[in-house]
């Protein structure tokens, strides 16, 4: 793994590497595929308050929406269903979506079938309360313009159990032009590290593994899933939560960055 270093001098960091195989073996890539919760935006709050308040929101409109559903049984049950679910689909890789999970408990109280623009709108509001507390890295913009100006095709494979959840982040940001192809897990059916959600941003790009870098922050997702494909993966640690016990982990990245700044560094083969 090659970790970029700014703690030498340029010109140490150029003689170091100028004998070993991997500044002639970096060729610049065709497509750039981005994970987005703490790579491209971060998270700033108390996540068991937002959560609560979240379930308070979706309960209170379903309320207003003629579902008169008894308020500390539903943050009970509903809770309970949700922490079931991302139990499972970190198992299975399946992502049944937070909405299917709203939908179940609504049959299950009696309510059969309510209408779709319900559920949605529910969800909207639910998550709503999670999209004020995510920010823009101060990097994210600059790295993808220059992305795009050197030529670069950009993609993004996020794990989401919300497809207009992360729609919202994007536009929330104005980032949703940068990407080409989106995939969201919450859209496509499987989760990072599954293969097939990978071979999916290769077949909508029609390249092959090794014309690709994947960035992403948690090893046993963005890193695992890209390495299990053969595409070049590229960790940024600065947020993740595997960055104090990355060693527990047979995980090892191609590359690993503290900011996206540095992916330059990687992709115009030089220090």
């Amino acid at each position: 793994m090659w970790v970029i270093n700014y703690g030498h001098s340029k010109e140490k960091l150029k003689n170091r590497y100028d004998d070993s195989k991997i500044m002639t073996s970096l060729v610049k890539k065709q497509v750039i595929f981005f994970d987005l919760g703490d790579t491209l935006i971060y998270f700033d709050g108390n996540w068991d308050d937002v959560l609560r308040r979240s379930t308070k929101r979706l309960w209170k409109f379903l309320c207003k929406s003629g579902y008169p559903i008894n308020r500390e049984q539903f943050k009970l049950d509903f809770s309970n269903r949700m922490r079931g679910y991302y139990i499972e689909r970190n198992k299975s890789l399946k992502e049944y979506t937070s909405a299917c999970v709203l939908l179940d408990y609504m049959n299950d109280l009696g309510y059969s079938n309510p209408d779709d623009t319900i559920i949605r709108e529910a969800m909207n509001a639910m998550y709503s309360v999670s999209q004020e507390y995510w920010n823009l890295e101060i990097d994210t913009t600059a790295i993808l313009e220059w992305l795009q100006s050197n030529g670069y095709r950009l993609g993004l494979i996020s794990n989401a159990s919300d497809k207009d959840d992360v729609y919202a982040l994007l536009r929330q940001f104005k980032l949703t032009d940068f990407f080409e192809q989106i995939i969201i897990s919450a859209e496509f059916g499987l989760r990072k590290p599954h293969k097939e959600i990978f071979q999916e941003g290769l077949s909508l790009f029609s390249c092959e593994p090794e014309d690709c870098f994947m960035v992403g922050d948690r090893l046993d997702m963005d890193i695992l899933g890209a390495k299990q494909i053969g595409m070049n993966s590229v960790w940024i640690s600065r947020r993740s939560i595997h960055k104090e016990n990355e060693n527990l982990f047979d995980i090892r990245p191609d590359y690993e960055i503290q900011s996206l700044e540095e992916l330059k560094v990687i992709l115009e083969n030089e220090i």
